[in-house]
């Protein structure tokens, strides 16, 4: 077997075991508060060694901070521009799409113990958009940024508030729902 050979085979049981600890944390994070998961839990569920974990991650913080980033980047790799109300909307819309029917993200988003880590990623998201759209809206900084923050938070809310409510309405309404909520405001459903 050559080196390069040899290599490759490496890297691809880096990637498993990466992937394994990665799914491993994901399933505890789906049964319990982020405090409460210890690297000893994990690496036992995951059938590996310590020494193992920490040839990939630190801590547990840095395996979170991975998966956080992988979120936040589904939105930040979407070139769109907030001078265009179409680019907000289809942002909304890949929102209420990507949590939809995927319990992890239910959880990070909903559940009160890991509410900081969804803001985490909604900030991380957020700073992106101010950085490569300043000026969309106004050249005051400071008027910006509360249009920044509106816009990130707003949608979450609704997302959790959707979840709370048993999800009743489809997740066509809901979508249709928030597009409209967040780019219009609440003019746009009074009744006349």
């Amino acid at each position: 077997m050559s080196l390069k050979e040899k290599n490759k085979k490496e890297d691809l049981r880096v990637v498993k075991t990466k992937e394994i600890i990665r799914n491993t944390f994901k399933s505890m994070i789906l049964e319990m508060d982020y405090d409460y998961i210890t690297i000893k839990e994990l690496t036992e569920r995951a059938k590996i060694n310590r020494k193992t974990f920490y040839l990939h991650y630190e801590s547990l913080d840095d395996l979170l901070l991975e998966i956080q980033d992988s979120y936040a980047n589904v939105f930040i790799e979407k070139q769109i521009s907030y001078t265009n109300i179409e680019d907000m909307k289809y942002l909304i819309g890949l929102f209420f799409d990507s949590t939809n029917n995927e319990p992890l993200n239910e959880r990070i988003l909903c559940s009160g113990s890991y509410r900081n880590i969804s803001d985490r990623i909604v900030k991380k998201v957020m700073d992106y958009r101010k950085k490569t759209n300043r000026g969309a809206f106004s050249d005051n900084e400071a008027y910006e940024n509360i249009i920044f923050a509106y816009y990130g938070a707003n949608s979450a809310i609704i997302y959790r508030q959707w979840v709370a409510d048993g999800k009743k309405l489809s997740l066509e309404e809901v979508k249709e729902l928030a597009i409209k909520l967040v780019c219009n405001g609440l003019e746009s459903i009074m009744k006349p």
